[in-house]
């Protein structure tokens, strides 16, 4: 019988050995995809200026608006201009609000386990992924075509956008699983993101710098999304090589 016991002990730890590698390779991809998600952040602000710089001569980044990228039509850049601009890349801006949006709360909830923080976590899972829900239901409502579902669209953005870099910046810190480098930066950029989106609104229907300030609501926190999912990978391959 003791043989045969050893036999039944023996596959149950194989069994355990195999759930465990199991286990492990589910949460390599879960971080794998949601790293992923998070890295292509910084290429939306290039296919932005991609379809800026195909946009009419009339179009200004200082002064028009990026929804303005995403109109069939050609119209006024933003409410206080009186020239038309034309858009012949709106397509594919359309398509960016949409994908670099689903990106972006799907990453968030990937990587819901490697933000830790407990409530800052949660809280800032939530935020990106009503954020980016909201950013690519604006792709979805053009404004020259459902103006009013673009704004109420487009609103969350300006708002819960700022709040989650911010949240994200709190559970990070909580964590300890980046350089402070980062959540301190995200704290910063969190401030000037939302100071920025206050002044946007405040300065929606001036005749100038409207495209500046909602560039600067929205810009830096891509580029940051990145860097966090580059310390964010760089931390995984530290804890890899030391588990070996």
């Amino acid at each position: 019988m003791t043989w045969v016991t050893g036999i039944l002990q023996g596959s149950a730890g194989g069994a355990g050995w195999a759930g465990e590698l199991a286990g492990y390779g589910r949460r390599v991809r879960r971080l794998t995809a949601g790293l992923g998600c998070w890295l292509v952040q910084p290429v939306y602000v290039l296919v932005e200026l991609l379809v800026a710089a195909g946009a009419s001569a009339a179009y200004s980044l200082r002064d028009d608006t990026v929804s303005a990228l995403g109109m069939a039509a050609c119209s006024p850049g933003h409410a206080g201009s009186v020239l038309d601009v034309c858009s012949p890349g709106h397509g594919l801006m359309n398509v960016a609000f949409v994908a670099f949006g689903l990106l972006r709360a799907g990453g968030a909830a990937l990587l819901r386990p490697r933000l830790g923080g407990e409530a800052w976590g949660a809280a800032a899972v939530w935020l990106w992924v009503v954020s980016g829900l909201a950013a690519a239901a604006v792709g979805l409502a053009p404004v020259d075509r459902q103006p009013g579902w673009h704004v109420v669209a487009a609103l969350p953005v300006f708002v819960l956008q700022p709040l989650a870099v911010l949240a994200t910046a709190g559970a990070l810190r909580r964590s300890d699983a980046v350089p402070s480098g980062v959540w301190i930066s995200g704290g910063a950029i969190g401030a000037v993101t939302l100071t920025a989106a206050a002044a946007f609104g405040a300065r929606l229907d001036g005749p100038t710098w409207v495209g500046a300030l909602e560039r600067a609501a929205l810009w830096p926190a891509y580029v940051w999304l990145g860097v966090v999912a580059l310390a964010l990978l760089a931390a995984s391959r530290s804890e890899t090589v030391a588990n070996v």
